[in-house]
C-alpha cells in the first residue's frame, strides 16, 4: 500500500508505541479474514464428488488455533464496538496471543488458485501452487497496520514478530562485528541481540542477562584466572593513546558490575532491586552494548583469519 497524504505530507509516525488498540486487534481480524480460503491446503473441505479442496474448514481452523494459542478466544472474530471503545487498550495477556495468533497465521497461509468450477455444487475447486504471494501479502497488511499505529512491533519475513529497536541502538546492533576468537563470548552476545528483539518482557529480560554474562566474560579475555587485572589489560588496550580515557572506562566497568550485583540482571536474591520498566531495559542494554562494542574493536579475530 502506498504512503497517505498524511505521511507523505508530515512523514510516518515514530513507531514507539507497544500497547495494542482495538482498532488494531479488529484491523489484524480483519485482515485475517480476507485469506481464510488461503488456509484450505491445510484444513480442507473436499468435494463430495471428487474430492478435490473447494474451501476451508473453518471449525478445523479455529481448533487448531486454540490448541496452539490455549488463551486465545475462539471462533476468532472482531471486538464488538458497542462495548469497546476502538482506542481501548487490549489486556497484556490478550496482546501476546494477538502476536502469536499473527505467526500462527503466516505460517499457514499458501497461495490459492481457482479452477474447474463445479456447476452442481456451485464452487471452483482449488489449486495451491509453491509461490508465496498471498502469505507476503498478509505481512505487508499487518506491517502496515502496526506502522500507522505508531507500534514498535513487525512481522519479518522468517515469520516472527520483532520489535523496532530505537534507531541508534538497532544502528549499533547492525554494525556490530562479533568475531573474537571466544566462542563462547561470540554465542552469549548473539543471543542478547537476538533476544532483545523479541516483543515479551521476560525475553528482553533474558537479553540483559545474556549481554551482562558476556560482560563478565569480556573481563577475563586475557587473564582467565585472574579477572581483575584481564579487566585493567582489557582498558588499557581499549585505551590506547587517548589521555585519560583508561580513567573513564576504569568508571564505566565498575558502575556496570555494580548494576549487575544489585539489580535483578543475574542475580535474583530478593535483597536485589528489580527492573519494573522496559524502557529502563533497553537503557541498560544500550548502555552495556555500546561498551561490548568498544571492547570488541580490541579483541576481535581479524578478517583475514
Amino acid at each position: 500500500m502506498k504512503d497517505f497524504f498524511s505521511e507523505r505530507e508530515q512523514g510516518k509516525r515514530e513507531l514507539k508505541s507497544e500497547t495494542i488498540c482495538v482498532a488494531v486487534y479488529n484491523g489484524i481480524m480483519n485482515t485475517f479474514r480476507k485469506y481464510t480460503k488461503n488456509f484450505a491446503q491445510e484444513f480442507p473441505i473436499n468435494c463430495d464428488d471428487n474430492g478435490a479442496v473447494y474451501e476451508t474448514n473453518v471449525q478445523l481452523l479455529n481448533v487448531s488455533i486454540k490448541s496452539y494459542i490455549p488463551n486465545m478466544k475462539t471462533p476468532v472474530q472482531l471486538k464488538d464496538n458497542d462495548y469497546f471503545d476502538p482506542e481501548d487498550i487490549i489486556e497484556e495477556d490478550e496482546k501476546y496471543n494477538l502476536l502469536d495468533f499473527i505467526e500462527y497465521c503466516y505460517s499457514k497461509i499458501v497461495d490459492v488458485e481457482e479452477y474447474d468450477y463445479h456447476s452442481y455444487y456451485r464452487h471452483h475447486h482449488l489449486h495451491f501452487p509453491k509461490t508465496q504471494v498471498a502469505k507476503e501479502s498478509f505481512r505487508d497488511e499487518v506491517n502496515r497496520i502496526f506502522q500507522r499505529n505508531g507500534l514498535v512491533f513487525y512481522l519479518d519475513k522468517d515469520g516472527a514478530i520483532k520489535r523496532q529497536l530505537p534507531a541508534d541502538m538497532n544502528n549499533l546492533l547492525e554494525n556490530l562485528i562479533v568475531h573474537s576468537a571466544d566462542e563462547k563470548l561470540n554465542e552469549l552476545v548473539n543471543k542478547a541481540i537476538q533476544y532483545i528483539r523479541k516483543p515479551q518482557a521476560e525475553d528482553r529480560n533474558i537479553a540483559l542477562e545474556k549481554i551482562w554474562d558476556a560482560f563478565e566474560r569480556i573481563k577475563t579475555i586475557y587473564v582467565p584466572e585472574n579477572k581483575k587485572t584481564s579487566s585493567i589489560q582489557l582498558i588499557q588496550n581499549v585505551s590506547g593513546q587517548t589521555r585519560g580515557f583508561d580513567n573513564m572506562l576504569d568508571i564505566e566497568f565498575k558502575a556496570l558490575t555494580a548494576i549487575g550485583n544489585n539489580y535483578q540482571i543475574r542475580h535474583f536474591e530478593t535483597n536485589k532491586i528489580a527492573i519494573e520498566s522496559m524502557k529502563q531495559v533497553d537503557y541498560l542494554f544500550y548502555r552495556m552494548i555500546a561498551l561490548i562494542d568498544l571492547c570488541m574493536s580490541d579483541i576481535n579475530v581479524p578478517t583475514s583469519v
